[in-house]
C-alpha cells in the first residue's frame, strides 16, 4: 500500500497539433558512478539472437485442492519470505519534472556493493525472496526502448540475487516514455487519461504489452539469470481513478480494450467495463509474457477497496480485487495490507474479496510499520508477528516486508532499525515457521496478547479483549467517565519486568491510572500511579526498579480523566 509522499506524482499528458500521440523530451542522466560504464543506447529490439529461456526455478502448482509455490528442482514447497530492497532518489520524470522516485538501478545510483551485502545478509536470515522496483523515469531512452546501461545494471542484480538463492521479483507503477507514449498516447485523452487510459484502451494494452516483451527480450539480450525472477509483476498497485475518462463520463459509448462496448451513461455498464477489462488486461499481458518466458510467473499487486468496510474515504483511486482473484490467470495475486491503520486484517480480507480462495496462491507483498503509529522498535515487532500469524489463517502464503533498509524513508520502521530487531523477528532462521510466533531474542515477550481479560465495562464493538490482542488500531471502550477498569489474568504467575499502555483519549487532559497486581491468590496490591497530563495514543510505561516475581493478574483503574475510559493496548512484558 506504501503511504509514502515520496511516490505521490500526477502524470500529465500533451496533445501535440496535428499529432496523436504525445511526445516528450527527458534530460540526459549524470555521470554514472556504478558498476556499468556509462551510455544511454537502447538495447536492440529487432532479430534478437534466439536465445533459450532456461526454465523458472518458482513454480505454481494446486495439492488437494490447495495452490501452492513449489521448487521445480526439488518439487518441495516453497514459502516466499522476504524484503522490499528499495533505494529512493532524485530524477526528472519524462514530462520534465524534478522527482524522487525508486532508484536501485538508476546508472548514476547503482550501488552492486551495497546490494551485494544486502542479499547476502538476507540469504544468512533464511529469506528467500526481494521485490524491487523499476523506475518508469529512468529505464527508457528519450527516443524509444529500454536503456542498455539499466538494463545491464537489472541483469547484474539478478546475478547477485541468484548467486544468493534469492528469488527476484520486478514491479513498476508506470510506463517508461519514448515509444511507449507513441503508442498509448494513440487513445489519450479525451475518452481514456492516466491510470484508466493504461488498463481500458486498447492503445494502453498494446502499450504495456511492448514493455514487457522488450523487457524480458533486454534480459535475454544480456543473457540475464532469469530464472532467478520469482515474479513479473505487472503493476506494484493496480487501480483505476473515479475523476478521470472514461469513468468521469456521464453520456457516450466507449470501446474499451477488450473490443465490447459500455454505455457511460449506465454505472452499472462502468463497473462491468472495470470487471472485465481488468480481467482481460491481466490476462492478455500475462499471455505476451509468456510467449517469451513460457514458465515465468506473472502476478499483479493491490492496495485495499474502499468497501465494504470504510477505508481510504474520498480516495478517488478505485482499486477493483475481486475479480483478479477470482477470475484472471494471474499465477499468484499480491495484496499490500500494513497494520495500524484504519482497518483490522480480517476487514482488509473482506475488502479484498478474498473469501476462500484456496487454489491461487496469495502474497502480502507490502506489510510494514510506521512510525508514527508505533511508538517503539519492539511494539512495531510484536505487531508485525502477531499481524504475520494472523495473516495464516486467511490463506496468505508469503510476506515481503516494506522495507529492507530505506534510511531515505525515515517514516517508516525499516528491518535493520535497532541493531535489526524486526529483520531478526521476522527472519526464517529465527521463526523457522510463519504462521507461530516462536520465540524471539530480538524483543520482549507480550504476556497479555490474547490473555483473559474483563472490564467493568464495555462497549458492543470495543470489547475488552480489543485492549489486548496486539493491534493498536482496535481499542477496548468502556463506554462511560471515570471511575472503570480493566483486568488481565496471564493464567499463571510470571516475572514481570514492564507494563506498557497506549492511550485511547480524546479530548487530552488530565489523567489518573492506577496499576494494580496480585498474584495466582491474595489480594490486589497497587503499584503505581500514572498522574498526569495524557493524549491519544500517548504510551504509559511502568518500569520497576527490580522484576516483580509472581506476578498472575493485573488491574488498569482510570480514577480521573475527560473522556470515556478507553485502551489501545496494555501490554505485559516478563517471563
Amino acid at each position: 500500500m506504501r503511504r509514502v509522499e515520496y511516490f505521490r506524482r500526477t502524470i500529465t499528458f500533451c496533445i501535440m497539433i496535428a499529432l496523436t500521440a504525445c511526445s516528450f523530451s527527458s534530460a540526459p542522466p549524470p555521470t554514472p558512478t556504478g558498476l556499468i560504464p556509462p551510455t544511454q543506447t537502447a538495447i536492440p529490439t529487432s532479430s534478437p539472437t534466439p536465445y533459450p529461456a532456461p526454465e523458472h526455478r518458482i513454480g505454481t502448482r494446486v495439492e488437494n485442492g490447495v495452490g501452492e509455490f513449489y521448487d521445480r528442482v526439488t518439487n518441495e514447497k516453497f514459502i516466499p519470505r522476504g524484503m522490499n530492497y528499495v533505494r529512493l532518489g532524485a530524477q526528472t520524470n519524462p514530462y520534465g519534472e524534478s522527482t524522487t522516485f525508486h532508484a536501485v538501478f538508476d546508472p548514476d545510483k547503482y550501488d552492486p556493493q551495497r546490494i551485494g551485502t544486502a542479499l547476502q545478509s538476507m540469504h544468512a536470515d533464511g529469506f528467500n525472496v526481494v521485490r524491487v522496483f523499476l523506475s518508469q523515469n529512468t529505464i527508457g531512452t528519450a527516443h524509444g526502448g529500454l536503456s542498455q546501461v539499466y538494463m545491464k545494471n537489472v541483469t547484474d542484480f539478478l546475478m547477485q540475487a541468484k548467486q544468493n538463492q534469492i528469488y527476484v521479483m520486478f514491479t513498476e507503477d508506470w510506463l517508461p516514455a519514448g515509444k511507449y507514449d507513441s503508442i498509448i498516447g494513440r487513445d489519450c485523452c479525451t475518452n481514456f487519461n492516466l491510470m484508466n487510459l493504461n488498463y481500458l484502451s486498447p492503445a494502453g494494452l498494446a502499450a504495456n504489452i511492448e514493455f514487457f516483451k522488450d523487457f524480458v527480450q533486454s534480459l535475454f539480450d544480456l543473457r540475464a539469470p532469469t530464472d532467478a525472477i520469482f515474479s513479473y509483476e505487472l503493476r506494484n498497485e493496480m487501480f483505476y481513478e473515479t475523476n478521470q475518462p472514461p469513468l468521469s463520463l456521464t453520456q457516450g459509448k466507449i470501446t474499451a480494450a477488450n473490443g465490447e462496448v459500455y454505455d457511460m451513461t449506465s454505472s452499472q455498464d462502468k463497473e462491468k467495463m472495470v470487471n472485465e477489462n481488468l480481467v482481460y488486461w491481466i490476462d492478455t499481458v500475462r499471455a505476451a509474457i509468456l510467449e517469451k518466458d513460457p514458465t515465468a510467473l506473472v502476478s499483479v499487486g493491490f492496495f485495499q477497496p474502499q468497501t465494504p468496510n470504510p477505508s481510504r474515504v474520498g480516495d478517488a483511486r478505485l482499486a477493483v480485487t475481486e475479480p483478479a482473484i477470482w477470475k484472471s490467470q494471474a499465477d499468484f495475486i499480491d495484496l499490500h495490507a500494513y497494520p495500524g491503520y484504519e482497518l483490522s486484517l480480517p476487514q482488509y480480507v473482506e475488502n479484498f474479496g478474498v473469501k476462500d480462495m484456496q487454489q491461487k496462491p496469495i502474497l502480502m507483498g507490502e506489510f510494514g510499520a510506521e512510525v508514527s503509529r508505533f511508538v517503539s522498535t519492539d511494539l512495531a515487532t510484536q505487531r508485525l508477528i502477531s499481524w504475520q500469524v494472523e495473516s495464516c489463517r486467511y490463506g496468505f502464503d508469503g510476506w515481503l516486508f516494506w522495507t529492507w533498509d530505506a534510511t531515505e524513508q525515515p517514516d517508516f520502521f525499516n528491518a535493520l532499525l535497532d541493531h535489526g530487531r524486526i529483520e531478526k523477528a521476522l527472519a526464517p532462521l529465527t521463526r523457522p515457521d510463519a504462521c507461530s510466533a516462536g520465540t524471539s531474542n530480538t524483543s520482549p515477550t507480550n504476556l497479555a496478547l490474547n490473555a483473559s481479560v474483563v472490564a467493568s465495562h464495555a462497549l458492543v464493538n470495543q470489547l475488552a479483549q480489543n485492549a489486548i490482542d496486539g493491534a493498536p488500531e482496535t481499542l477496548w471502550s468502556s463506554g462511560a467517565d471515570p471511575k472503570q477498569w480493566i483486568e488481565i489474568d496471564l493464567g499463571k504467575p510470571y516475572t514481570v519486568t514492564s507494563i506498557r499502555l497506549i492511550v485511547a483519549q480524546s479530548p487530552d487532559g488530565n489523567t489518573i491510572h492506577q496499576l494494580w497486581v496480585r498474584g495466582a491468590k491474595g489480594v490486589l496490591q497497587l503499584i503505581h500511579e500514572f498522574d498526569g497530563n495524557t493524549a491519544d495514543n500517548q504510551v504509559l510505561e511502568f518500569i520497576p526498579e527490580f522484576p516483580m516475581a509472581n506476578v498472575q493478574v493485573i488491574r488498569v483503574v482510570t480514577t480521573q480523566g475527560p473522556s470515556w475510559v478507553a485502551w489501545k493496548e496494555i501490554e505485559v512484558f516478563g517471563k
